[in-house]
């Protein structure tokens, strides 16, 4: 049975000499995987059509199991992000975060969130941003959700009194309190703010914002270690980004 289906590649895997599978999540938030038959033989055709972050309309066969690509029309390549190691790296990161979350879900949401990280990092926003927007739309689908308006202790819900994120207590903290952990991640209030209005603003809300590099890196890594006490997990993107910037440190010291 032919089928036709628009949606984006998300993950392309060798098979063989000459063949390769891959994996796009479709408009309606189900992942499909495709078998594409001598993708490494052709230099133009499936093989330029099947590249990671391709959107396009797939036409495939399918009896049982696994269906075989036909062709593809693309929409869009994204070939900004194929050509961007930094930027394809947080897309990467970001499809994984998506992937891992909705599992086996079907839901339109997965799409709409992926096709947002896509067009906003390749219109040059901070791909840190997107990606740490993405990890807060995630969070409940991996087992946890949490507030980040009210001190976990004295359950003040002034933000400006917050100081500190507490795994004792699992929340954040004011500051008159913060000696209660001396563990506690010191984490600015403003952060906190920010983290939680990206948290519920709908993405197609989300017109133009600009946040500071230093909010921005402070957010990242208390969600890293929110993902990982909470969820157990690290995401592969993630050891790519490190390794990018350390890189780039290594190389601003020389």
């Amino acid at each position: 049975m032919l089928q036709k289906q628009k949606g984006v590649i998300i993950k392309s895997v060798d098979y063989g000499e000459s063949d390769k599978v891959i994996t796009i999540l479709n408009e309606h938030g189900s992942k499909v995987p495709l078998m594409v038959r001598r993708a490494k033989k052709s230099k133009k055709g499936l093989q330029a059509s099947t590249q990671l972050f391709v959107y396009g309309l797939f036409i495939y066969s399918k009896w049982r199991g696994m269906g075989t690509l036909t062709s593809v029309d693309v929409i869009d390549r994204h070939y900004p992000l194929q050509l961007d190691i930094y930027k394809s790296s947080y897309v990467s990161l970001c499809a994984e975060i998506i992937d891992r979350g909705f599992e086996d879900q079907i839901s339109e949401e997965s799409f709409k969130l992926l096709q947002f990280a896509l067009t906003r990092i390749e219109a040059d926003v901070s791909p840190q941003l997107v990606a740490n927007i993405v990890f807060l739309k995630c969070m409940y689908l991996f087992g946890f959700q949490l507030d980040f308006t009210t001190c976990a202790i004295t359950h003040d819900t002034d933000q400006s009194h917050l100081a500190g994120y507490s795994f004792k207590f699992d929340g954040p903290i004011s500051e008159k309190v913060l000696h209660q952990d001396p563990h506690a991640v010191r984490i600015k209030n403003r952060t906190f703010y920010l983290m939680d209005v990206l948290q519920h603003l709908p993405i197609d809300k989300m017109k133009s914002i600009t946040i500071n590099e230093d909010i921005l890196t402070e957010m990242n890594d208390l969600l890293l270690m929110l993902y990982r006490e909470y969820a157990g997990v690290f995401f592969k993107g993630q050891k790519l980004i490190n390794q990018l910037k350390r890189f780039e440190q290594s190389t601003e010291s020389d």
